[in-house]
């Protein structure tokens, strides 16, 4: 299989696509894609927002069991403040999330491929210290991508490649430019 058919098959798009990405637009069958893989991630968060919802009330179900009061009327128990927060925050997150992503300005990254280790120090998750993570990043024409390993595997350091993307910065097509 040539390289460009892995590309092809690698960000999902076809060679109609690719010519309609040329003239500057982005086809219904990208942004059905890139869709998605939104609602995919949305989907994820939804079922996290789930679990805390019932554990936060379980918790304060618990709680005001122990203490021997069964009055639920009223406010928001504060042992539910924490998880409501943090699912009011979730869902900000998924809603600005899904805004950018929607933006389907076609924009093109063009030049030698660069593909870089980018570590980032975390806190632990008891925060008493910190962790290193690797994210493999792309750098194409003054612009960052964060790749799979995937892609090293077709492309190579030093290929000159013209990458469409969107304004959510995903890619939708790729193509293998002379120099």
């Amino acid at each position: 299989m040539s390289k460009e058919l892995k590309l092809q098959e690698y960000f999902n798009f076809t060679q109609s696509d690719l010519q309609a990405n040329r003239q500057g637009r982005v086809t219904e069958n990208q942004k059905a894609h890139v869709k998605g893989k939104v609602q995919r991630f949305n989907s994820r968060i939804l079922v996290v927002l789930a679990i805390m919802f019932v554990i936060g009330f379980g918790v304060n179900f618990a709680v005001r069991m122990a203490s021997a009061s069964s009055d639920f009327s009223g406010s928001i128990p504060t042992a539910a403040l924490g998880p409501v927060i943090t699912i009011v925050v979730l869902i900000l997150f998924m809603i600005f999330r899904s805004n950018k992503k929607n933006d389907f300005s076609l924009q093109k990254a063009e030049g030698t491929v660069n593909f870089v280790w980018v570590e980032n120090r975390v806190p632990n998750q008891d925060r008493t210290g910190y962790k290193t993570e690797k994210n493999l990043q792309m750098k194409v024409g003054g612009v960052s991508f964060n790749i799979s390993e995937n892609l090293v595997g077709i492309l190579n350091q030093g290929d000159n490649v013209r990458f469409y993307y969107t304004g959510g910065g995903d890619i939708v097509s790729a193509e293998f430019v002379e120099k």
